[in-house]
């Protein structure tokens, strides 16, 4: 068993994608690890409100196709709508995103809503909360910084609110390794000191506990 198995992590996707009546998909072994790590993630987003009891939709292109690239219009790609009787939301995989005059992708956005993208991109107004996705065996303090600083732009009103006044779970960067436990303790003392409310959770494999998302969704993490 290594770090991240790819070909596990494939072989989980086939059955996630056999769910939907489709084995057809734009991913196998010749793609990059970072980028079958990123689909994983997406998959592993869905189920985890799958578990939390929300109903859930495929959306796009009669086959599933990941959208694995900051290229192409987002409703040619595969998503998903997640709905329970308090919400609504999307989620799409690398989605474009406008604050202001600055442009950029998300791996994995939840909207509020459905057919809520202004054009092709997504706006403070409209965004539930966001994942990023970095296929690391480690993972330092730079990393943590990089994500914290995208945090807050796409999101500037809400993550320094202290968690229990949120109605959404926090952005989350997920990471397929693990971090020193130095840098644990700086990221702890971080979140505990400001009241960042962002989340990092790590070992985000195909062997590992991927129910932490459903904590994480429930926000009790």
């Amino acid at each position: 068993m290594t770090w991240f198995d790819i070909n596990r992590a494939l072989v989980i996707i086939r059955q996630f994608l056999s769910r939907w009546r489709s084995q057809i998909s734009n991913i196998h072994q010749n793609v990059r690890p970072s980028s079958v790590f990123e689909c994983f993630c997406f998959i592993s987003v869905v189920e985890a409100y799958d578990q939390c009891g929300y109903n859930i939709q495929c959306k796009g292109p009669r086959e599933i196709v990941f959208k694995r690239s900051v290229r192409g219009w987002p409703n040619r790609f595969t998503y998903f709508i997640v709905s329970n009787s308090q919400a609504t939301l999307e989620i799409r995989q690398n989605q474009g995103y406008r604050n202001n005059q600055v442009y950029f992708n998300l791996d994995i956005a939840i909207v509020h809503g459905e057919d809520s993208l202004d054009g092709d991109t997504l706006t403070a107004q409209n965004i539930h909360t966001f994942c990023e996705c970095k296929h690391y065996r480690t993972f330092s303090p730079s990393v943590c910084a990089s994500f914290l600083g995208l945090a807050r732009l796409v999101m500037p009103r809400n993550i320094l609110w202290a968690p229990s006044q949120h109605s959404y779970p926090p952005p989350v960067l997920l990471v397929s390794g693990s971090a020193s436990p130095n840098v644990i303790n700086q990221l702890q003392a971080l979140i505990r000191r400001k009241r960042y409310h962002i989340r990092f959770l790590e070992n985000i494999s195909p062997y590992g506990n991927t129910s932490i998302l459903t904590h994480w969704i429930l926000r009790r993490i």
